[in-house]
């Protein structure tokens, strides 16, 4: 039998259960529902153990998931055990969205256009609106835009949930872009920026890529189930509340605000206020120093002094051609 991944299996007993009009046994469960192993017991020791284990996981997890799995006895033989599900008890309840909880939907599906997720969410988002009284939506000026990086990242949800390797060219803030051989083991958000996490192939090694530096597409490639993630995912910097380091930043006395509340003030170097940075990514400093123009510079660590003059000096040149 072809490997069936766990949800696949969960949601196929899921079925078997609310259509029975009675009750299945646990050996019927294993005889019709795809994703068991279909053998008889008694044939195999190995393979009934397997199968009372996986069996029992997947009842927590219905029960675990709100999902009201009831356990039937047979009224004549009180060692007969079966399980069903009541259709009507699992039903969803009616979704209620005012105007402005559907305009916050629209901004998600907005988020997800370009992905591999945007036809499935604009069908959702339309069955639910057609539930809803008219009603003027407001404006969302500032709504979510498609980008690359939204395309890769439903390409990168379907191959994490397949445990699928990804190929894609990557362009590196330290080094020359490179194809990259990946296995996806966590996708994070992270002050609005988003990571992947996962075993680069070439480095044989835990490593992060910033969805932004994707270049082109992404392709899932392998087998379906070719790797597990590990149990302790590493996140490095990505951690809540990691700091990589600390960088001073020199401020204008009215300008910097942000800074500011990041950061310290340790002293002043003439008419500059000095100020104390922590920061997970260098690059985000950089992009705020360069934001305030003549009203901020960098003054360590050397990184950020090279970068900030490096991207001033090409923004200069790009300005005066």
């Amino acid at each position: 039998m072809d490997r069936v991944v766990p949800e696949e299996r969960l949601l196929n007993l899921f079925i078997a259960l609310t259509s029975t009009r009675a009750r299945m046994t646990k050996q019927q469960i294993r005889s019709t529902v795809y994703g068991y192993d279909q053998r008889m017991q008694g044939e195999d020791t190995k393979a009934d153990a397997a199968f009372e284990r996986m069996f029992e996981r997947d009842k927590e997890d219905l029960r675990r998931l709100g999902v009201p799995l009831q356990t039937v006895v047979d009224a004549a033989n009180g060692g007969d055990i079966g399980y069903r599900i009541d259709p009507s008890a699992a039903t969803m309840q009616p979704i209620n969205l005012d105007a402005a909880e559907l305009a916050v939907v629209n901004l998600a599906v907005d988020y997800w256009r370009d992905a591999a997720l945007g036809t499935d969410a604009r069908q959702a988002v339309t069955k639910v609106a057609s539930r809803i009284q008219h009603e003027a939506v407001p404006e969302l000026p500032f709504g979510a835009r498609a980008t690359g990086a939204r395309a890769a990242l439903g390409t990168l949800a379907e191959a994490l949930h397949e445990r699928r390797s990804v190929k894609f060219e990557y362009a590196s803030s330290s080094s020359a872009p490179a194809v990259r051989t990946v296995d996806p083991w966590r996708i994070l958000v992270v002050n609005g920026t988003e990571y992947l996490v996962g075993r680069d192939h070439g480095a044989d090694a835990s490593r992060t890529f910033r969805l932004s530096r994707i270049l082109g597409t992404v392709k899932a490639v392998g087998d379906a189930g070719a790797y597990e993630p590990p149990h302790d995912i590493p996140l490095g910097s990505l951690t809540p509340g990691a700091v990589v380091g600390t960088a001073t930043v020199a401020l204008r006395p009215e300008a910097g605000h942000a800074l500011r509340l990041a950061g310290t003030v340790t002293g002043a170097d003439g008419e500059w206020d000095l100020v104390e940075v922590p920061y997970r990514h260098l690059d985000a400093i950089r992009a705020d120093v360069l934001a305030l123009a003549g009203a901020a510079r960098a003054v360590a660590p050397q990184q950020l002094v090279d970068d900030v003059r490096r991207y001033a000096s090409a923004a200069l040149e790009a300005t005066h051609e």
